[in-house]
């Protein structure tokens, strides 16, 4: 009976690889007939056009603050952020009753690999505001500005309720990490290399330690389980090439390294260790949209890491179909 299970066993794990193989030869198939029939005639993307690929075109937008629409950004911020209080905060020390205010550096939580969730927090913050701003009539200069602002001065409020918490402290680098997030739009506008490189996030439930775990939040928020979150520097050789070689690469074709932990951090097993990863990544901003609203959205989606063929490289060697959804 043992000997028939582990048969049955090993036919399901060699369709299995078998079925992998053939999807990333199809996807192979589909990425370099690309770039073959590429012309190059093909028009320019928008991003082509200029380093400051994130200008705007001022026809489209005002140039003087409208108080109405100021007004609304204001009161649209007060819904957000009390959402967020009922949704993720309370569920987390702020019901309880806390103490003293105190400073804390939480260096060892999950490998620090929380400064990085602060940082994608503070790109989020600062990414809204900016078009909230720049919707509301400031400049482009005062928007990104403004924006990166509200994102410090976010995540300062946030630390000082958790300096107040029974478990939690102050944590000056989880601040300093929320604003450099707010300021990273700005970056991207007025600062040429990122015209080359795209920060990415991606998260899938593939393991429940951090649910199963104690942990200061009552039934756990998903922002915390950085076991399943993976964070991402995604290249673009397609802009590096010379102006001749492009038309034999995919535009939208990236590299993308990402960096995750295991579940060791919350099951308390001994040596946790952090994971690397090397994958294939889409370049959204490469598909021409046109209009500013399409530019937005197509912004706001790039920061999102899609399921795409990755190989694990440490601390083992193993590859996915579609990472993040491990099978």
């Amino acid at each position: 009976m043992r000997k028939a299970n582990s048969s049955a066993f090993g036919r399901f794990a060699s369709r299995k690889i078998n079925a992998k193989i053939c999807a990333f030869l199809l996807m192979l198939s589909l990425v370099f007939p690309a770039a073959a029939l590429s012309s190059p005639g093909d028009p320019l993307t928008w991003r082509d056009s200029t380093w400051d690929y994130r200008s705007e075109d001022s026809v489209d937008l005002n140039t003087e603050i409208n108080p109405w629409k100021l007004g609304g950004v204001a009161s649209l911020t007060l819904i957000a952020y009390g959402a967020a209080y009922w949704l993720i905060l309370e569920k987390g020390w702020w019901g309880e009753k806390g103490h003293s205010f105190r400073f804390e550096n939480d260096f060892e939580y999950a490998l620090n690999l929380d400064k990085f969730g602060h940082f994608a927090a503070g790109v989020v913050i600062g990414e809204a505001f900016y078009e909230g701003y720049r919707w509301a009539g400031a400049s482009e200069f005062q928007s990104y500005l403004f924006a990166g602002l509200t994102a410090l001065a976010t995540h300062i409020a946030i630390d000082i309720k958790d300096g107040y918490a029974p478990k939690w402290g102050f944590s000056i680098f989880d601040v300093l990490s929320g604003g450099l997030g707010g300021f990273f739009p700005m970056a991207e506008r007025y600062v040429p290399v990122f015209k080359y490189i795209d920060l990415k996030w991606s998260y899938w439930i593939n393991s429940n330690a951090y649910y199963n775990s104690q942990h200061n939040a009552s039934d756990g928020i998903f922002t915390d389980d950085y076991v399943n979150q993976t964070f991402w520097l995604s290249v673009k050789p397609y802009r590096m090439l010379p102006e001749a070689a492009r038309k034999y690469y995919p535009s939208w074709l990236a590299f993308a390294v990402g960096l995750s932990i295991d579940e060791k951090v919350f099951t308390r097993e001994p040596h946790p260790r952090r994971e690397v990863y090397l994958a294939f990544d889409y370049d959204l901003e490469a598909f021409r949209p046109q209009s500013r609203l399409a530019r937005m959205i197509v912004r706001a989606l790039n920061y999102i890491k899609f399921p795409a063929p990755t190989i694990q490289v440490y601390p083992k060697f193993h590859w996915y179909l579609l990472y993040p959804i491990k099978f």
